[in-house]
Order: C-alpha cells, then structure tokens, then sequence
C-alpha cells in the first residue's frame, strides 16, 4: 500500500513537471507568435512605404514594439545620410554613433548631414549582398559594443548599415538577431523600390528631351500656386514664352537642328530665373514659369531679362549658329478674372498672342479688368 502511495505521489510530480514545462513551451510560443505577427506587420509596412523618410519613419515606429531599444542609427554611403534615434538617456551619445558610422562607411563626418528619425527605434541584421570592396570598409573599426550592426545592399553602387543597440545586449537571443536580419532584408528592399518609384515618378513628370517639367506636372503646380493665391491673396505670375519663328528652324534646318535649340533655350531659362520658379515646357516650342511670391512688376523685369538673354543668345547647332527672339505673355494673381488654372492658363495665352500680333520679341502684360468693365463687356457680347 505504501509502495502504491509513494508510486502515485511520483507519477503526480512528475505530471506538475511536465504541465510546468508545458506552461514555459507554452509561453515562449506565444511570445514568438507575438513576435511572428509584428514582424510580418512591420515587413508589410516597410514594403507600402513610398518614400525614404517614410520608411524610416515606420522602422523607428514599428521596432520597439518588437525589441527594447536605447540607440538606432542608420546611415547610407551614396547619400552621405545618417539617421539617429535614441531614448531620453543616451542623447548625449548620438553625437558620437554618427561619428562611427560613417566612419564605419570610410566617410569623413565634417563633410556630411545628418537626420534624426522620430522618437522611436531602428535596425537589422546581416544581408550578405555587400561588393567586396565596400566589405572591406566595413570591416574597419567595429565596435561591438555599441550594438547589433546590419550591413545593407543598396544597389551595386551603394550599401547602408543598421546600428541597433538593445537595453540588454546579454539577452539578444539567436531568435531575435534572425527576426533583425529579416528586417534588415525588408528594410534594403524598401529603400529599392522607393528609389525605383522616385525614378519612374521623375520620368513621367518629365519632357524628355528638355528635362522641364511636362504639362501635367506644370498644371499640379500652377493648381498649389493658385490655391495659394486664392486663399491668402499672395501674388504669383505665370510665363508663357514662345520662341518665335520656330517652325523655320525646323523646316529650313531640320528636326535635330530645332530640337537642340529647344534644350538650349531649357537651360537658358532654367539659368535665368529663381531656383524657387518653375520651369516646365508646355507645348511644342511654348515654354512655362510660375514665379511664386513674385509681384506684376518683379515678373515683367524678370521676364524682360530673359526675352533680352534669348535674343542675344548665339544657339549652336551642327550646322553653325541659329539667332531668335522670345515672346512672352505675362498673367499674374489675384486677378478678378481668374478663379480656376485653365482660366490662369487662358489670359496668359491671350498675351502671348497679343505679344505676337504686336510684332514678337516682347513681353505683354495681361492687365486685367475692373468687375465693372469686365461686366459690361460681357453683357455686351451676350446682346
């Protein structure tokens, strides 16, 4: 009977065993499932991201919701970029983690910018896409005690790498520098394919043979200057110039002849105005600027400026040199008579074409008309 007793006492600790093991199993799968779950949200969020800041910002968002983190840094060798995040405690080493990393990348600090994501966490782990040659950089001063280093493939011309250095670098499980590589992996992909988007954007948005800003783009920026304008009354002016006389460029001297004259006057005008004007080109041989904040009275001087640049220009072209003059129609905001950006577009053509009709290489204001007159006009042509 004892023997019996002692035997069920045995089998009972030995059942509270295994149900204490079953709990921990229990446990540590839940929290990998948790772990799963966050990092294939994160991954998924990486990958929706559409720019460069826009990544970062879900990186430093979405990382310590999975790890402890006190310092993250992230820095690209292509463009000389360093992102720095860090807890309230550890500001004061940020300063020297920017210095690492780049030189970690075999870049001089002094000579680059650097970033600060938002209050949140970042990083990654090993991508084995690193050229031989960059490998070398990075195997320059490691300081493992900053934290878990990821390297990143950019390209066949640029890699990145990821410090992350965690509360607690003695519990930094296999499990977790696995879940940081697959990030690492996620975070490489992303920055691909929103430098990929950037490029097809720039391209679609662009004329290709000037680089100007198609007519699609140009009128995105007309509608914000005119928002602009209509809310806050802040004065802007649109440019419409046409190179005059052009179709005999083309004919007498061919299409090459006329579209090397057409790139010149591009980068004539991208060098006369502001970096802040516009510069698109809007049809054939009719090229467009807004200059934003820019009065009547600043446009018309600008806008004389480069109808003088254009007719003492020499244009060279295979065959020699070509000389031309500009006309140019002038429609500023606010105008009673502009409400909308076709109507913007419209009175600026109305004086591009009085500039003809008036003999060419000259600037026509487009001068708008009290709400009387313009009333009375229009009941006029209605009678």
């Amino acid at each position: 009977m004892a023997k019996q007793t002692l035997s069920a006492s045995m089998l009972s600790d030995e059942l509270a065993r295994v149900t204490q093991e079953l709990e921990h199993v229990r446990g540590e799968l839940q929290q990998y499932h948790q772990r799963l779950t966050g990092l294939h949200g994160l991954t998924n969020a990486l990958a929706s991201s559409s720019d460069e800041e826009g990544i970062i910002k879900v990186l430093t968002k979405g990382l310590p919701r999975l790890f402890d983190l006190v310092m993250v840094g992230v820095v690209r060798s292509h463009r000389h970029r360093v992102w720095i995040w860090s807890d309230l405690q550890h500001r004061e080493r940020e300063a020297h983690v920017r210095r690492y990393l780049l030189r970690r990348l075999g870049q001089s600090p002094s000579h680059h910018t650097e970033s600060y994501a938002p209050p949140r966490g970042v990083r990654s782990r090993h991508l084995r896409l690193v050229p031989p040659s960059v490998s070398k950089q990075f195997r320059q001063e490691v300081d493992s005690t900053l934290g878990q280093e990821v390297f990143l493939a950019l390209g066949s011309e640029e890699t990145g790498l990821l410090l992350v250095q965690p509360k607690n670098p003695e519990r930094f499980t296999p499990r977790e520098r696995e879940a940081l590589e697959t990030v690492g992996a996620a975070l490489s992909l992303a920055l691909l394919h929103a430098e990929t988007r950037q490029r097809v954007s720039a391209i679609t948005l662009r004329d290709p043979l000037t680089d100007l800003l198609n007519s699609h783009a140009f009128d995105s920026a007309l509608t914000r200057e005119l928002s602009v304008g209509l809310r806050y009354g802040v004065p802007a002016c649109l440019l419409l110039l046409d190179l005059d006389f052009f179709r005999i460029v083309n004919e007498r001297l061919g299409h090459a002849a006329g579209d090397q004259v057409l790139k010149t006057a591009a980068e004539l005008i991208r060098g006369t105005v502001r970096d802040s004007d516009i510069v698109g080109r809007y049809r054939d041989n009719t090229f467009s600027v807004v200059l934003p904040h820019t009065d009547r009275q600043q446009a018309r001087a600008l806008a004389e400026r480069l109808r003088e640049r254009v007719e003492r220009y020499p244009f060279t072209i295979e065959a020699g040199q070509v000389r031309t003059t500009a006309s140019i129609g002038l429609a500023a905001i606010p105008d009673t008579t502009v409400v909308s950006v076709s109507e913007w577009i419209m009175v600026g053509d109305v004086a591009l074409n009085d500039a003809k009709s008036q003999g060419r290489n000259r600037v026509i204001l487009h001068a708008p008309k009290p709400p009387g007159v313009a009333c009375a006009m229009a009941l006029s042509c209605a009678a």
